[in-house]
């Protein structure tokens, strides 16, 4: 035992010890089984995740591929088929009732050439269309009349522009997605309770909604003074909420997520052959779920009864200006603007109480406003005074308040706990305009919004 362990300390001709080359050999090769691991983790994801994706590609007819770089259209659609249920889900209440063959939602994401930021437009499911070989009906009949050849035939001939790819959503593989990112949170000022859709929120405040709870949100009407309009407002909150969650999940860097979803993806949902690992992970990586990438928009239109049918009729003008700028890539015009629209000053209507102790800065502060283009009908005093400016918001106006907080720096932004007269209620405090103290850090504008359309 001695004489093994005196050899050890015997320098090296090298005059380094035996036992430093030993380190360095072990560090080595944990490097390379670390190196291995991470390659082999890479690869098993990408098969796994591209074995997953296959399983939803199916041949869609009426697609038109599109060149490298060029702009990409995709039709999204939500439909109520209820024969791809499975087992034990069909006794849930969303899935009783119906043919289970409508296009519950339509929806066509534009991504602009580079993949740098797209908009969504959702289209009213009663609006007034010419369907293809059936004449004037409802959009959303033409699902059931051809199927997705039909609804993109449709859609492309109202719009004016070519389709590239197909998704199709049902109930089932929708309350999977939302379970597989672990819900998605939303903030409720009030209970909602619909009874068609199933949606039942009995408290205020921030609520994670998980794949039933989704469902029911995002298919409730009756909530709404508008019906399907005012439905339309809801849903595209709820996608910018997920859209945010799936930011913060970090689910391109997130090998478990990846294949979660891919799994999600290729039980439950339908798209075109031409939807893959590469083209999802190239959008991802060029939007990064980002919020202020996505730009939502509804199809222009108004409500009519015509014989004695409810329907929203199109507005010609408006939409061929919306649809014109898609197709050169300008500027997206002010028209078909929803409350996730991001918004510009002239969107946003705000109301300024001055808690802050100093006569006249509220009436200075609207001139700065308005000027620079918002809306300002009315301004107050309080006598209970308040140190941060805190500005407050409606549910879904997130992207409005972290417009207006710009211009305070250093406010606090919650979500209102009631209804508001206005979009925006910003209570000025009395550490508004002034400096910041020597050496320490500019304020940060507390954002629970920078988790758009659900609660930090």
């Amino acid at each position: 035992m001695y004489d093994g362990l005196k050899k050890l300390d015997v320098p090296a001709k090298n005059g380094r010890k035996p036992g430093k080359r030993r380190w360095l050999k072990l560090s080595l090769a944990g490097l390379l089984v670390l190196v291995v691991f991470v390659v082999s983790t890479g690869i098993f994801t990408y098969l796994k995740v591209t074995s997953n994706i296959k399983k939803g590609q199916r041949q869609i007819a009426g697609l038109i591929p599109a060149a490298p770089k060029d702009p990409l259209n995709i039709l999204i659609l939500g439909s109520d088929r209820r024969d791809v249920i499975e087992g034990t889900a069909r006794n849930q209440r969303q899935f009783h009732g119906g043919s289970g063959q409508r296009a519950d939602t339509i929806i066509l994401l534009h991504i602009y050439g580079g993949a740098k930021h797209a908009v969504l437009i959702s289209f009213p499911r009663d609006l007034r269309v010419d369907i293809p070989g059936h004449g004037m009906n409802k959009i959303n009949a033409a699902y059931p009349l051809g199927g997705a050849e039909l609804m993109i035939k449709t859609v492309s001939q109202l719009t004016g522009l070519s389709i590239n790819h197909y998704v199709e959503v049902n109930f089932a593989s929708f309350q999977s997605i939302v379970d597989a990112v672990g819900g998605v949170p939303m903030y409720f000022p009030k209970p909602l309770y619909d009874r068609k859709s199933g949606l039942n929120i009995t408290t205020t405040g921030c609520i994670n909604l998980n794949g039933a709870q989704a469902l029911s949100f995002v298919r409730a009407r009756y909530i709404y003074p508008t019906a399907d309009l005012g439905r339309i407002q809801g849903q595209q909150r709820f996608i910018r909420a997920l859209l945010n969650k799936v930011k913060g999940l970090g689910v391109l860097l997130n090998p478990i997520k990846l294949i979660d979803l891919s799994n999600v993806a290729g039980k439950g949902l339908i798209y075109d052959k031409g939807i893959n690992l590469g083209l999802a992970r190239s959008i991802a990586n060029s939007l990064k779920f980002d919020n202020k990438k996505v730009d939502f928009r509804q199809y222009p239109g108004i409500p009519e009864y015509i014989g004695g049918v409810s329907y929203v009729v199109p507005e010609p003008t408006a939409a061929r200006e919306l649809f014109n700028s898609l197709k050169t890539g300008g500027p997206l015009p002010d028209v078909g603007k929803t409350g996730q629209s991001l918004p510009s000053p002239g969107d946003v209507i705000i109301t300024l109480i001055n808690a802050s102790g100093k006569s006249g800065i509220a009436g200075t502060e609207r001139t700065k406003l308005v000027t620079l283009g918002f809306h300002v009908p009315s301004i107050s005093s309080s006598s209970k005074h308040i140190t941060p400016t805190v500005i407050t918001y409606q549910a879904g106006d997130e992207l409005k308040a972290e417009l207006v907080a710009k211009q305070f720096p250093g406010a606090i932004l919650k979500p209102g706990t009631s209804s508001q007269s206005t979009d925006i209620i910003v209570t000025i405090g009395r550490s508004f305009g002034a400096p910041a103290a020597s050496g320490s850090a500019t304020p940060k504008t507390t954002s629970s919004p920078s988790a758009v359309g659900s609660c930090s």
